[in-house]
């Protein structure tokens, strides 16, 4: 694990287990959203963004967190594993609310200076149609990496689990096919 990709809807935990996995292996953070966004929440052109992605992948090491579907190829095709945060839209829907009310003034280290959470209706439906577009969308691009290690999370509890693993070493990798049942898929992400 040395090029990781965090992926899921916006509250689902990705800066979060960034950050906690970022410490734990020693490894550099990037967080999309402070890549892409100018102060006012002015959002960089597409191509800027793709030109800022194809730098960062050639790095040595890295753990790339945000979901940007439109621009997801250079980081996907660079990385050796891919976690998909898929937590469901009530758990994020209530994340996103708890994180508003109590970074209200303060800047998030997630965030690029110059833009604080904000809780709008169109942030309120892109959770609630994560499950119906993003996530769909989302598996059929994994289904085109189905080489590099993906590791599918479903629940805090699956999450806390995975970092409390020990470092995996290169014959510890376990793959986590997107063919599997759900059921098979959260017996393996606690292995």
């Amino acid at each position: 694990m040395e090029k990781i990709v965090i992926i899921g809807s916006p509250g689902s935990g990705k800066s979060t287990l960034a950050r906690k996995l970022g410490r734990k292996l020693h490894i550099q953070v990037v967080h999309l959203d402070r890549k892409f966004w100018l102060p006012g929440w002015i959002e960089k052109p597409r191509d800027l963004r793709i030109e800022i992605l194809e730098k960062i992948v050639r790095e040595k090491q890295w753990i790339i967190e945000g979901t940007y579907l439109g621009s997801s190829e250079p980081r996907l095709n660079a990385a050796d594993t891919i976690i998909f945060l898929d937590i469901g839209p009530a758990t994020c829907l209530q994340r996103i609310i708890k994180r508003h009310y109590m970074c209200q003034g303060h800047h998030r280290y997630d965030l690029n200076v110059g833009c604080y959470d904000k809780l709008t209706l169109i942030r309120v439906l892109k959770v609630l149609v994560f499950p119906i577009r993003g996530r769909r969308t989302l598996i059929k691009k994994l289904n085109n990496y189905k080489s590099k290690e993906i590791i599918w999370l479903h629940s805090t509890k699956e999450i806390e689990n995975f970092l409390a693993r020990p470092k995996p070493q290169a014959n510890e990798k376990k793959k986590f096919p997107l063919a599997h049942s759900i059921a098979e898929k959260r017996q393996l992400a606690t292995v």
